[in-house]
């Protein structure tokens, strides 16, 4: 079975024995040299935070240490947990989705993410947002930085917006699968590096192993990688109806 945390620990002990260096997003952005080989981590807790506490103690046993973005919604933003995840060495960020909230109302949004980001440094220093989709609704959150700056949050980036991927790899386990475009409404980014097209973790694992040079970026959604049989089998039946949900809503506007 594919997307288990037992295959994301092989993702992780594979980046370890092949000598990757794991980078934040924040590391990243403030790097002043990048070496080759290196892996920006990076998490986009989009429910069930139980489960993205879970892969970070797994991480932190394996000696690697990456990024954990929380929505700021109720039973998702759990001070508890981002408190346990960040006292790991973990980053933790903003995964801010404010203009859909606002439905659209760009004042009113960036009223909101001041408000929520304020929340999220009652636990935790926070220095890199990143945008949550929203694929159901109309409104792009990334539109924010159209009216706003992030050094006025005193932000050191955002990660759709700041990071060149020109020179690095993206891979998102978004809509189950490897695959940028399958089931992928807004998680994509400009001008990506030559990004082999890949559909399963064993094809990503591969690429890990027979990579020699290029830097790449690995987002995962902590609540669908599962424990046991059960657990996966809740989670792919999700993944399924929301694919289907995502299709139907591209045939609508096309």
């Amino acid at each position: 079975m594919d997307f288990t945390l037992r295959t994301y620990k092989h993702i992780c002990s594979t980046l370890r024995k092949k000598f990757y260096t794991i980078l934040t997003v924040n590391e990243y952005l403030r790097a002043k040299t990048i070496p080759a080989k290196t892996v920006v981590l990076r998490h986009d807790v989009d429910r069930r935070p139980s489960t993205a506490l879970r892969m970070a103690k797994l991480e932190h046993e394996e000696g690697l240490r990456s990024t954990y973005y929380f929505r700021y919604v109720k039973g998702i933003f759990d001070p508890a947990i981002i408190h346990e995840i960040s006292a790991l060495g973990h980053e933790v960020g903003y995964h801010y989705e404010t203009l859909s909230k606002c439905r659209g109302n760009m004042k009113k949004a960036i009223a909101l993410f001041k408000e929520e980001l304020e929340a999220f440094r009652q636990i935790c220093q926070v220095h890199t947002v990143s945008m949550h989709g929203r694929p159901l609704l109309p409104w792009d959150n990334r539109e924010l930085w159209r009216h706003a700056t992030l050094r006025q949050f005193d932000l050191v980036g955002e990660c759709y917006i700041s990071i060149n991927y020109e020179y690095i790899q993206y891979f998102s386990d978004t809509g189950r699968t490897w695959h940028p475009g399958k089931y992928n409404i807004r998680d994509h980014v400009q001008k990506n590096a030559q990004t082999p097209l890949l559909s399963t973790t064993d094809q990503l694992i591969q690429h890990i192993n027979n990579n020699e040079k290029n830097n790449m970026c690995i987002l995962t959604h902590p609540n669908r990688w599962s424990k046991g049989p059960l657990e996966w089998a809740v989670s792919a039946g999700t993944d399924w109806a929301v694919n289907q949900t995502k299709r139907i809503l591209v045939f609508i506007r096309t």
